[in-house]
């Protein structure tokens, strides 16, 4: 699901982890349920691609989520 060979580069998780980054940023209402929500208004992105989004994003340390539920971008 990653790097997949038979489908388009858009139904990635990199791709779409850019997109709820994007969000994120454009966003004050950081909570993960809202900005789940509003990626998922514009993109119809399942609840599964936005975990393992969040998942990378964490990974690669772009961002981060507190005990509130706030999704915080690291620098």
């Amino acid at each position: 699901m990653l790097l997949p060979n038979d489908i388009k580069p858009e139904s990635t998780v990199f791709y779409y982890a850019s997109l709820v980054l994007k969000e994120i940023q454009g966003s004050e209402d950081r909570q993960i349920i809202m900005i789940y929500r509003s990626v998922k208004d514009k993109h119809d992105i399942s609840l599964k691609v936005f975990a393992y989004c969040l998942d990378w994003l964490y990974l690669i340390e772009a961002v981060k989520v507190d005990e509130e539920g706030q999704i915080l971008l690291c620098t």
